[in-house]
């Protein structure tokens, strides 16, 4: 069985919390689901325990993949192929520009980047040529170890990569669909899918507070062709008046957990 989680927000809609509720629904009844975020974005400043955790692991990591990591303890460069950390920049260094500020922290200044090759375990890491310029010598006190740590390559189109990282992991999504049976993917911020071919799953649920949705992945796909743009450049809010929902389900608040109503309802469909 494939399940893709996406969210209906851009933040916060609580798509990691749901995914591992799913995994441990499904490890009630002796099914061990493959927790899959093909590409992955942490803030240092908002979550600098990363940094000790991907010092400790050998291996850039962020939130969510270290909790589907913790959660199951599979390969993370399996988990997570994709990752890019983020860092704040300095007001001052840009002469206290802050519209410029704000559209840097707005869209992200990536420090760090990491492309794993799932196939055979090699990692390459690129650290971002301008970081000197303008982050703040606090922050680059801690990155900094971890570019020298992992050999990260100087680049200076850090963006490029970015936006080209659906294409470059999407083997990744054949290969964990080789080798296991049973997958639950998760989508970034809005994006519909976050590859091609995570596209082809038997179900999808698209999470928002207190409410998930789901719809069969035949439904999904079919909504999908009706768009000429690649999947993760599709908006959930956009897609959803032509998706089918095929039953939704309430959200405790507080849990953001899935019930067994949603187990149930998977196994026997």
């Amino acid at each position: 069985m494939r399940i893709l989680v996406n969210g209906l927000l851009p933040l916060d809609s609580g798509k990691t919390t749901f995914s591992l509720s799913i995994i441990r629904l499904f490890n009630q009844v002796g099914i061990r689901l493959f927790p899959f975020k093909p590409i992955a974005g942490h803030n240092a400043w908002y979550s600098f325990n990363t940094l000790i955790r991907s010092e400790e692991l050998g291996i850039l990591v962020g939130n969510d993949a270290l909790k589907y990591y913790d959660e199951t303890k599979y390969d993370i460069r399996r988990i997570n192929p994709f990752a890019v950390l983020f860092v704040p920049i300095d007001l001052e260094k840009l002469s206290y520009n802050v519209s410029l500020y704000n559209m840097i922290m707005e869209y992200g200044f990536p420090y760090l980047i990491r492309l794993s090759d799932c196939i055979n375990g090699i990692d390459q890491y690129f650290v971002n040529s301008s970081a000197d310029i303008y982050v703040p010598k606090a922050m680059l006190k801690f990155t900094r170890n971890l570019a020298l740590k992992f050999n990260a390559k100087s680049y200076d189109k850090m963006r490029e990569i970015i936006d080209a990282s659906p294409q470059l992991v999407d083997n990744c999504t054949i290969d964990v669909f080789r080798n296991y049976e049973n997958v639950i993917i998760e989508s970034y911020n809005d994006s519909a899918s976050p590859t091609y071919n995570s596209a082809d799953v038997d179900y999808v649920f698209t999470v928002s507070p207190t409410k998930a949705f789901l719809i069969k992945g035949e439904e999904f796909k079919k909504a999908l062709s009706l768009f000429s743009i690649p999947p993760w450049n599709v908006r959930v809010s956009t897609l959803i008046k032509y998706l089918k929902i095929g039953k939704s389900f309430e959200i405790d608040v507080g849990e953001r957990v899935a019930k067994d109503e949603i187990l149930d309802i998977l196994l026997k469909s």
